[in-house]
């Protein structure tokens, strides 16, 4: 599997995964609306566990694309001018 197949692939199931958790989160017929102000922030992000999981997502993917564009293209990798003599 070549690394643009590997990459296209992890972006399509990125993409995938974001978008059922966000119509989990916004079309599941209840809104993002405040809570009684007596239900502070904590078990409003605990009970609405979508939120965080699209962050997490979020910041997965930027790692991993962070992390492909630092490795060396496959060109330079096979390219055997540089090797030692």
């Amino acid at each position: 599997m070549t690394r643009e197949r590997a990459f296209s692939l992890f972006l399509v199931v990125a993409l995938l995964a974001g978008g059922w958790l966000m119509a989990r989160a916004f079309g599941g017929g209840e809104a993002l609306v405040a809570e009684p102000a007596e239900a502070d922030f904590r078990e409003w992000l605990w009970s609405r566990r979508a939120l965080d999981l699209m962050v997490q997502i979020g910041l997965i993917l930027a790692g991993a694309l962070g992390v492909a564009a630092i490795l060396p293209d496959e060109r330079e990798e096979n390219d055997d001018s540089c090797a030692p003599r």
